[in-house]
């Protein structure tokens, strides 16, 4: 079965990327509030990253700069470690600095990889050997050299919308799925516009299927779609002028729930020139492949030959 790529979204949905990167240009578009030397004793809560991962800073503006975003479930949020959690969510953005043009490039799940001569998905690198190896994977897969990343769990997510409002959302899928074991209970009806905080958020985030197999055909690879969405209408009320009394309080939260390896200048850096990049310089690609079962296990296999406009985006 082949997996083909999402179509390019136009007009405000063109950033349609994951709660991290929304997090992103929050904080470094907020932070000049802050003022002088502030700024960068704010922006560094964000680095401690670094301890686990070096950053590979680019040498000059002209080579393009490659953040892998992970976002991981940590359950309740009792337990903030990142450490031995699988990567529900994995996105390299490709940022070419001096063009003014972003790539954002879903990586599914499922994607198989090797780990010792064996077969795992690329969702289980972070579990066997932390973030250097599902770095390393993205690296192997993409061909590419990853300049920093950028990680976030559940539980950010839950309350960067609650601290934002909540946002309003139109189902287009029945969604009714029941896991007692996971306190999972998911009901949204085909056709009706939604209030969403954090915890319905996540639901409509996670959901894939219902207790009776109906749901995505395609499954994890469908779920990306209903991850853009989402996304996109966080970005829009994240734009909205309404949001800025209730900036004081996400920057709060943030350092909380986020983990990466940049710095405070380079997030400021970045994150203030991503917010001016044209909305037609925004490109979003879903690798292609195959599904297939392994020894019983459902894999995505990621064909090179299918994703050559990929690979040409990423140069």
């Amino acid at each position: 079965m082949l997996w083909e790529e999402n179509p390019l979204v136009k007009g405000k949905r063109h950033n349609n990327v994951i709660f991290i990167l929304l997090c992103f240009l929050i904080i470094a578009a907020s932070a000049a509030a802050y003022g002088g030397a502030e700024i960068y004793n704010y922006l560094n809560k964000f680095s401690s990253g670094s301890d686990v991962l070096k950053p590979d800073k680019v040498k000059d503006d002209n080579t393009p700069v490659n953040i892998l975003l992970m976002g991981v479930d940590i359950g309740d949020g009792s337990n903030t470690s990142y450490k031995n959690k699988r990567t529900d969510t994995l996105m390299l953005i490709n940022y070419k600095y001096s063009e003014k043009k972003v790539n954002i490039i879903s990586i599914p799940r499922d994607t198989l990889i090797q780990v010792n001569g064996k077969n795992e998905k690329i969702n289980a690198a972070n579990v066997l050997g932390g973030v250097p190896w599902v770095v390393d994977a993205a690296e192997k897969l993409l061909n590419v050299n990853v300049n920093y990343y950028g990680m976030i769990n559940y539980e950010g997510f839950r309350s960067l919308i609650d601290a934002m409002g909540g946002v309003d959302i139109m189902i287009k899928n029945n969604m009714n799925y029941d896991d007692d074991a996971q306190n999972l209970h998911i009901h949204f009806k085909k056709g009706e516009t939604v209030h969403l905080d954090g915890e319905k958020a996540e639901e409509f985030f996670r959901w894939r299927k219902n207790n009776d197999g109906t749901g995505l055909a395609m499954g994890d690879l469908d779920r990306i779609e209903n991850e853009h969405l989402l996304v996109s209408k966080v970005f829009e009320k994240i734009t909205d002028p309404s949001i800025i009394p209730k900036i004081p309080k996400i920057l709060e939260i943030l350092p909380k729930y986020i983990q990466t390896n940049m710095d405070g200048g380079d997030i400021l850096r970045y994150g203030m020139s991503l917010k001016n990049v044209p909305a037609e310089n925004f490109t979003i690609k879903t690798l292609k492949g195959d599904l297939q079962y392994i020894d019983g296990v459902s894999y995505f296999i990621y064909d090179m030959s299918k994703n050559k406009d990929i690979a040409v985006l990423l140069k």
